[in-house]
This record gives C-alpha cells, sequence and structure tokens, in this order.
C-alpha cells in the first residue's frame, strides 16, 4: 500500500498546502502568504532602522554634562577665588608695610625739618648741627632707597594641595631711627589687634597723620565714607577708634564687601553691614534709620571687632559699656571684608587707635 505524504497548512490561511518554511520563525506559508510574512519583517527592519537613526542622532548631539564634571568646575571656581582672596590679602598687607616704612621716613625728615627751621629763625647752630643733620638726611635717603625687609612665605598650616602665601615683616633688620609697627598684638581673647590705615574714600574727606585719622569737610548729602587698607576673611580682627570731634549727624561704623564697588554713599549700599551710633543696627545698609539720643559724643572710644571665622562682627561703645552683635550672611557681605566709617558732620573727625 502507498503512504500518505502529510502536508504542514499555511500559518495565515490554515488552507491549502504549504510550500516553504521561514528559516527565522520555522512557521509554514503559502506561496500567497509569504510574500505578506516578507513585507512584515520588510517593515519591522525599517522600525530598527528608524530606532538606530534616532540612537545615532541622539549619540552625536548629546548635551547633558556628567555630574562630576560640574563638580570639578565648582571646585575649579572655588579654590581660584580662595587663591584671589589670599593673594590680595597678601597685596594689602604690604601695601600697609610700605605705606607705614613711607610715613615713618616723612616723620623722621619733618623733625629734621623742624630743628634746621629753628635754627635758621634762631641763628643757633654750629658746625656740629650741621653735621648731624648732613648725616640724618644721607641715612634716611639710604633708607628710602634700600629694600624694604619683608619676605614672602608660604604657610603650611593650609590643608590644600596649592601652598597658601603671606606677607612677613622680617626681624632684627629695622634701622635705629625707624620704629616698625607690628602687624597685630592680641588682647586677652586672643583676638588680634590690627595695625589698621585710612586709604580710599567715597565724599568730601581729608586723611592726615599718615592715614590713621580722617575729617570730613562735606555735609551730610556728601555721605563721606572712608574705607581701610587692609582686607579680612579669616580670624579675630579688633580695630579702636577715637571720636576726636562729631557734629549732630549720626556716624556710622561697620564692614562692605571688596567684591562690591566702593558705594558713594553708606545708605545705598547693597554688601555692607554695621551699625549707625550704637544699638541701631542695619543690615545691608539699606533699611530704615531710627534717630536716639544714645549715640556716640566726641572723646568717646569705640571698638569694631570682626569674627572672620564665625561669620560674625561686634561693636563696642566703651563710654556707656555697650556691646552689640551681628551675624553676617555671606551671600550678601562675602570675604574679603573692609572696615568703613561714614562721617557726615563737617568736621567730623574719627581716628584709629594702635
Amino acid at each position: 500500500m502507498a503512504s500518505v505524504i502529510t502536508k504542514k497548512p499555511c500559518l495565515k490561511c490554515d488552507k491549502g498546502a504549504g510550500v516553504t518554511t521561514c528559516d527565522g520563525c520555522q512557521q509554514t506559508f503559502c506561496i500567497k502568504h509569504i510574500i505578506e510574512h516578507r513585507q512584515e519583517l520588510t517593515g519591522q527592519l525599517d522600525n530598527v532602522g528608524h530606532e538606530h537613526d534616532l540612537f545615532r542622532q541622539d549619540l552625536m548631539h548629546e548635551t547633558s554634562v556628567h555630574p562630576l564634571l560640574v563638580r570639578i568646575d565648582e571646585w575649579e571656581r572655588e579654590s581660584i577665588t580662595k587663591i584671589q582672596v589670599i593673594a590680595e590679602t597678601a597685596r594689602a598687607d604690604l601695601r600697609l608695610l610700605l605705606e607705614q616704612n613711607k610715613t615713618q621716613l616723612k616723620e623722621s625728615m619733618d623733625k629734621v625739618t623742624k630743628e634746621m627751621q629753628a635754627g635758621r629763625e634762631l641763628d643757633d647752630f654750629t658746625e656740629i648741627d650741621l653735621l648731624r643733620w648732613t648725616e640724618e638726611l644721607k641715612h634716611l635717603r639710604e633708607l628710602l632707597a634700600a629694600e624694604l625687609h619683608v619676605r614672602l612665605i608660604e604657610d603650611p598650616s593650609k590643608s590644600t594641595s596649592v601652598p597658601m602665601i603671606k606677607i612677613s615683616e622680617e626681624q632684627g633688620l629695622n634701622s635705629s631711627i625707624l620704629r616698625r609697627h607690628d602687624i597685630a598684638d592680641y588682647n586677652r581673647e586672643g583676638i588680634a589687634r590690627v595695625n589698621e590705615l585710612f586709604r580710599n574714600f567715597a565724599g568730601k574727606l581729608v586723611l592726615s597723620e599718615g592715614g590713621y585719622v580722617a575729617t570730613c569737610i562735606g555735609s551730610y548729602w556728601d555721605g563721606s565714607t572712608v574705607y581701610g587698607t587692609r582686607l579680612y576673611s579669616s580670624g579675630q580682627h579688633e580695630i579702636r577708634f577715637r571720636i576726636d570731634h562729631k557734629g549732630s549727624n549720626d556716624l556710622f561704623f561697620g564692614i562692605k564687601t571688596t567684591s562690591d564697588d566702593l558705594p558713594v554713599r553708606t545708605w545705598t549700599g547693597t554688601c555692607s553691614y554695621g551699625w549707625w551710633e550704637v544699638d541701631q543696627a542695619i543690615e545691608s545698609v539699606n533699611g530704615h534709620r531710627v534717630h536716639t539720643d544714645r549715640g556716640v559724643r566726641t572723646g568717646d572710644e569705640i571698638t569694631l571687632v570682626l569674627d572672620c571665622e564665625n561669620r560674625m562682627i561686634q561693636f563696642e561703645h566703651h563710654r556707656v559699656n555697650t556691646v552689640a552683635h551681628m551675624l553676617v550672611d555671606l551671600r550678601k557681605c562675602p570675604f574679603p571684608w573692609q572696615i568703613l566709617v561714614t562721617l557726615r558732620s563737617n568736621g567730623d573727625c574719627v581716628r584709629i587707635i594702635q
């Protein structure tokens, strides 16, 4: 008896005999449906090709930044800012030493000048005086031409891969005529008493006595403000003032950030902190001012403490034994800080006490 050959039906129509089998899915199709099956596969290939093209476009136009790259950029900016602050502090210290050296030379020269003028007016001098004046002037000229005895040292105490630098005055090399002042000494609380000077100012002011005294020669609306020479970004520092003369308007004592341009008037500044008199604490120096009878007078002494470590400043009025504290928002008033004093009456005079 002849054997019967069984053929698989078409997967699509289930009719007729399948004539071919797909190598991919291992299904059997008739002539009609094998063509449709291939067309479906072609459509799927087109979809895969479309996804391929989209991925290539995304790969070629990738704009997202890796989070670590963002952190590296932040570290770079923060490190540069810290280095710039330390460098500017070193510059300010060096300028202060240079200015003190020049001031002390001038004071020594003025002494010789007065002696010569008195000798001429009174006709009271001899060859000995002439020789002494000649030698003193020669020595002063040598000191003017000589290099200031300071050096640049690295500070190994800073925990950073970039060595920090600062200005240090060399000891044992000072002139017998000139008396150098230390940058700072310390009080019993360990706060550095800073050797400050007035330098830049806005408004109508006169600086005298080598930058230790500031005198207002304008009026209320001139908003005369004077600034210190030093920049502060670390540690605790104390500056003491005496009011040599005060008019009818309040005085301002405080700080500003050096990242802001010097304001012409204190109360229009946006990056300053401090006090109008003793109990009028004003943040950012743009609030409403409150008048009070408890202010400073001629002859009073004021101490301003800059506590950079705790981001705080302190105002002490010694006559009334009053102390006020103020926290500083570093977002508004970032380091480095600089002292500022505002005088608003003609004749107002403030002195830095060393």
